[in-house]
């Protein structure tokens, strides 16, 4: 928590002096802006002499107009296709009038509903280009009429000036052709506007009926515990076979005219899908490069059944994700082309997932998709109500079946090793045979919306489970990829804790598969917009305190967005923080990583946090005040903090230092950990960690050992006794050095011969390594030095020291008792 305020803290720093400077800026350029529009430039006549020039350039300028004109192909194409599409908004509206009266279910309701979306959305389309074309006409118009009064007065100069005839004549074609392009321009842009009255009148039609529609869905007829029909027994079972069979007909005939058209008016969507499949397509052989290059050993079970399903199944993947992403680049489909994709999804799903399912319950996959293709076959019929509750009375007994054959016997099936969300399912049996037992219940008894809910929990919420699930599989081994990629890329990053990582991974995809199909869910059964509602209604609730109005959603979106910001910046420094990243083109030196890092996460820091303020609904003007505060604060008690910031900021660009280098700050020795911007982090080699201030790090001496290079020099001190043979005594240590597998071979070792000691030949020893090797090195090769002078019978000297004594009269007797009693002749100068 005090790492965040500390964050946080820096960052208002910055956003101050940034609000009060884009404040300046703001005030700069709204005058300069006044000031343009004063000194707006107005047509003048161009100078005689330089006429023939310019007609030159007037002439070009006119072809490349009249270019520009002749290439509104798609507008001459709406200009056609309106009429057409016109006259068919038009029988649509009479036939969604007279489908409004026949009693139709709600999953009819709810296809009509997509079919007007699908309309509205052409004529948008339309409605776009259109506008486009008449913002560019309306710039083109603005530029010809200054043209065209720039020629009249040249023309009315040059008749002054009493120019030569032919040279007028010229003045007055250039004249004539920019007023004939202004009139051409007038008439389109009249044109435009017409096509965009009658586009934005086939639209209101549009809402119309698609309002009609939503009002009849979300009618009291279509509530859930509505009896929209008699018992069954009451019923009469007189069929139009005739009428249905011929309506169904039609309504396949239209859907594969829908969908030429639909095709023919989403070109640029088609190009944007093309693009999609290739970056799939590469992006996943890509990652399965990465997976076949990683060396990780032995992993989890769950991670390489993770991995083989990039492995082993690339192209299954590949189809799957296409298909998936066709279903939400086109929107509003025609329903033909839904289900179609939908069916080809569920197949790609089904084959993805049955390797993870065992027994019977291997077949479940094949048995939704038929479940799918059973739902689908009456969407294409239009079926009088009492064949409609007949079909879901069909419904019903084979979801019976089918669940009865996947569980039976239920007491053993539940005791099965499954996985978690395989039991999870199997505990659900009771629940789902409940539902089914109600849509039974309710369609005897005519409550066919209580009946078609029920059947569409288990159909379409099975449909949705099997995608969801081959989705969660496919997530979890791209994951598993980058994870890969990014273990690969990082020379210097350990892969000890890789595996928690993964697992941690793998959990969060989880919950957000599950609160994906959980969206889809409420969606499904209509209860999304409802609970929407509900809290948005909490969520609104005004609340006051003192002079401070505030409500929910103000402070929920405030805590959302600092931790989205967190989020974003985690996974940023968790990406890119490193001594070294190696990319498949370029290589990034140590350090580099950490500066983008650095930039990029302040700046989402920045965002977030203006983001974040603006949720509470706070004016940033009012920012100024504190922003004058804090500066009188940094002028006087915040020079350490902001002189440490700075510091901070020039460490991380000029990379004196790194994370991992071994410093040396005066008597503190030890390995950088972590790189602040307002102090630093050294672990020392007693295993304490000192927090550095970064102003410390710049203003003192520093001494990086490991800097430009991760190698060090030791210099061991030998002794040998007179009488040794220092040529010899050479040969030793540079034998014995060489021996040692941590002494580098560049540069080479040394021996020297240093001089003549008091009671030894002095040597030294220089010889080069890793600096984690310096201590181990140092300490081998000295005892392999001590041991190869044992084997040689070279002594290694203590020293020693002469002591003589002059003469004496005194017998030994009377000097040893001068000498107990301390009484010691005085010392001899030599």
């Amino acid at each position: 928590m005090l790492r965040i305020i500390k964050q946080y803290f820096s960052l208002i720093l910055f956003l101050t002096s940034l609000h009060v400077y884009s404040q300046g800026i703001v005030q700069t350029g709204t005058g300069s802006a006044v000031v343009d529009s004063v000194l707006a430039k107005k047509p003048e006549a161009f100078p005689v002499i330089n006429i023939i020039e310019e007609i030159g350039v007037a002439n070009d300028d006119i072809k490349e107009i009249e270019q520009k004109m002749e290439l509104e192909q798609s507008i001459a194409r709406i200009d056609s296709l309106l009429p057409v599409y016109t006259e068919t908004i038009q029988e649509r509206k009479v036939q969604a009038t007279n489908f409004l009266g026949r009693s139709p279910n709600i999953e009819q309701v709810d296809n009509q509903i997509k079919s007007w979306n699908r309309y509205r959305d052409f004529f948008e389309n339309f409605q776009t280009t259109i506008n486009l074309f008449a913002e560019r006409n309306a710039l083109l118009r603005e530029s010809i009429e200054y043209n065209e009064k720039t020629w009249e007065l040249t023309y009315q100069n040059a008749e002054q000036k009493e120019v030569p005839v032919n040279l007028l004549i010229n003045v007055k074609s250039v004249w004539d052709n920019y007023k004939e392009i202004e009139t051409i321009v007038t008439d389109k842009n009249t044109k435009y506007l017409n096509l965009q009255s009658q586009v934005s009148s086939q639209i209101n039609v549009i809402d119309e009926v698609i309002e009609s529609l939503k009002s009849l869905r979300y009618s009291e007829v279509y509530q859930i515990l509505y009896l929209r029909n008699q018992p069954l027994w009451k019923t009469s079972f007189k069929s139009f076979r005739d009428t249905v069979e011929k309506e169904g007909d039609e309504s396949i005939s239209q859907n594969f005219t829908a969908i030429r058209t639909y095709t023919r008016a989403k070109e640029n969507t088609i190009y944007l899908f093309v693009i999609v499949v290739a970056l799939i397509f590469f992006g996943t052989r890509v990652l399965k490069k990465n997976l076949l290059k990683d060396q990780s050993g032995k992993v989890d079970a769950n991670l390489q059944r993770a991995k083989d399903i990039i492995l082993k199944d690339t192209f299954l993947v590949i189809f799957f994700l296409v298909l998936l992403s066709a279903n939400y680049i086109f929107i509003n489909t025609p329903k033909l082309w839904f289900d179609s994709i939908l069916f080809l999804v569920l197949i790609g799903a089904a084959f993805l997932v049955r390797p993870y399912m065992t027994g019977r319950f291997r077949y479940v996959p094949y048995l939704v998709i038929a479940i799918f293709i059973l739902n689908v076959a009456k969407t294409y019929l239009w079926l009088t109500p009492i064949q409609n509750r007949v079909y879901l009375l069909i419904q019903t007994f084979v979801f019976v079946g089918i669940l009865a054959y996947i569980t039976y016997p239920y007491k053993v099936t539940s005791k099965l090793n499954l996985s978690r969300f395989g039991s999870l399912l199997i505990r659900l049996t009771p629940v789902f045979y409940l539902i089914l037992v109600i849509a039974f219940i309710s369609n005897v008894l005519g409550y066919t919306n209580l009946t078609e809910v029920c059947i569409k929990i288990i159909n379409q919420g099975s449909e949705l489970t099997i995608i969801f699930y081959a989705i969660l599989i496919i997530a979890y081994g791209l994951a598993l990829g980058f994870i890969s990629n990014h273990y690969r890329r990082k020379i210097d990053l350990s892969a000890l804790s890789r595996t928690g990582l993964e697992l941690k991974v793998m959990r969060a995809i989880r919950i957000v598969i599950m609160a994906c199909w959980l969206y889809y869910f409420l969606n499904l059964v209509d209860l999304y917009q409802p609970l929407v509602s509900t809290f948005d209604n909490i969520l609104s609730i005004p609340y006051k305190v003192g002079s401070v109005t505030f409500t929910l959603g103000m402070i929920f979106g405030f805590i959302g967005i600092l931790a989205a910001s967190f989020l974003i910046t985690g996974i940023i420094s968790f990406l890119l923080d490193g001594q070294e990243i190696k990319l498949n083109f370029i290589t990034l030196p140590k350090g580099v990583p950490a500066a983008i890092s650095l930039v990029i996460r302040y700046f989402i820091l920045a965002l977030g946090f203006v983001l974040a303020i603006s949720a509470l609904g706070i004016d940033l003007s009012k920012f100024n005040l504190l922003a004058g505060a804090l500066g009188l604060g940094i002028g006087f008690g915040l020079q350490n903090v902001v002189s440490n910031f700075i510091s901070g900021i020039i460490l991380v660009f000029e990379r004196p230092i790194l994370t991992g280098d071994v410093v040396e700050v005066n008597s503190l020795l030890g390995i950088v950990s972590k790189i602040g911007v307002r102090s630093s982090r050294i672990s020392t080699y007693d295993g304490s960690e000192v927090v550095v201030p970064n102003n410390n790090l710049i203003s003192n001496d520093l001494i990086n050992w490991t800097l430009s290079n991760n190698i060090r020099r030791n210099e061991i001190w030998i002794g040998a006794s007179y009488g040794s043979d220092p040529n010899q005594v050479l040969e030793v240590l540079l034998d014995v050095v060489s021996e040692n597998k941590m002494v580098l071979k560049n540069p080479a070792p040394m021996a020297l011969f240093d001089k003549f000691g008091e009671s030894a030949l002095s040597f030294r020893l220089l010889f080069w390594v890793y600096f984690k090797n310096s201590l181990k090195s140092k300490s081998d090769v000295s005892i392999a030095i001590y041991n190869r002078f044992e084997e040689l019978g070279i002594e290694i000297p203590l020293p020693q020291r002469v002591v003589r004594l002059s003469k004496s009269d005194q017998n030994p007797d009377t000097l040893s008792n001068d000498f107990m009693s301390g009484d010691l002749p005085p010392k001899n100068p030599e």
